[in-house]
């Protein structure tokens, strides 16, 4: 899959293309119903595959809001390329590109870019203001429309936004199901206030940047490390029993793992929840609890 950014006067020679457009946050079940439809096209038209999207969230750059990912844009990349795309487009989003017009906006990326077919969801926007939509895009003949309507599981619409709810909530199950795969947080690990290694349960305390961060609890997951995948017991909260923090962390108890990884980047793969997140009378009834979930985990990711 060749990589491409792209900018505002990016000049490309590539293939006639099929296209999917869309910020595909997540991946997710709903995305994945454009990315059917473009290999379904693509055969039957001999075009290449492909897929644009843009390099942030729009909203972060018009709204000036610290906005929060299901997944990094190196993470899309990955699982895109599973896909076996031919093009993966990222427009490099700023005021620039915010303010164009839909007509500018189709001509700069999609008609200079030998984009013949375009697929895109119901609800699919772009230019300034958000004026353009599906059916502007059927008003130009430069190249043909095919868009997927609504997809939806138990009669609520599949979305990024319906994810971080369900994340928000601590469903992770439904929220690993309609991912179709365990929700992943990656960051590097850094200095915390060292407060699990005094009770036995040493932790690694992960700086989780701009993720959805899931509801506080306590969780079963799998660590990767320096390519290597470990079991272990994730911490999210504000550590009441030890010494309260200011700010919401996520912490890693790693099974079978006595190493020094400050400054590694890890990968954190969430399976299930445990329980809620509690202020225990002392530590030695925290610890107990520890010692319960971690069995419980260890059994259940076997």
């Amino acid at each position: 899959m060749e990589i491409i950014h792209l900018s505002v006067d990016t000049p490309m020679q590539v293939h006639d293309s099929v296209c999917a457009l869309g910020f595909f946050d997540g991946v997710h079940l709903g995305h994945q119903q454009l990315l059917k439809e473009v290999e379904h096209i693509a055969k039957e038209k001999g075009l290449k595959k492909a897929i644009m999207t843009f390099s942030v969230h729009p909203k972060q750059i018009l709204e000036n809001n610290d906005y929060h990912y299901l997944m990094s844009l190196s993470e899309k990349i990955n699982i895109l390329k599973q896909w076996q795309f031919d093009y993966f487009y990222i427009i490099d989003f700023d005021q620039t590109v915010a303010n164009l017009k839909p007509n500018i906006f189709l001509q700069n990326y999609i008609i200079n870019h030998q984009i013949k077919h375009v697929v895109c969801g119901f609800d699919f926007h772009f230019g300034k203001k958000g004026m353009g939509d599906v059916h502007v895009l059927q008003e130009n003949k430069s190249f043909d429309v095919t868009v997927i309507e609504e997809y939806s599981e138990d009669a609520l619409k599949v979305s990024s936004s319906y994810i971080k709810k369900l994340l928000n909530e601590g469903i992770i199950e439904k929220a690993n199901h309609l991912l179709t795969r365990f929700y992943r947080v990656s960051g590097q690990v850094v200095y915390g206030l060292q407060n699990g290694r005094k009770i036995g349960f040493p932790t690694a305390n992960i700086d989780y940047g701009h993720y959805v961060v899931l509801k506080k609890g306590v969780y079963g997951v799998y660590i990767t490390i320096k390519g290597k995948q470990y079991k272990g017991m994730a911490n999210i909260g504000y550590n009441p029993t030890v010494g309260l923090i200011d700010n919401l962390s996520l912490e890693v108890n790693i099974f079978d793992f006595d190493q020094d990884i400050y400054g590694e980047d890890v990968d954190v793969d969430f399976v299930f929840r445990v329980r809620d997140e509690k202020k225990f009378k002392s530590l030695n009834h925290l610890k107990e609890q520890l010692q319960k979930d971690k069995k419980h985990i260890d059994q259940f990711l076997d």
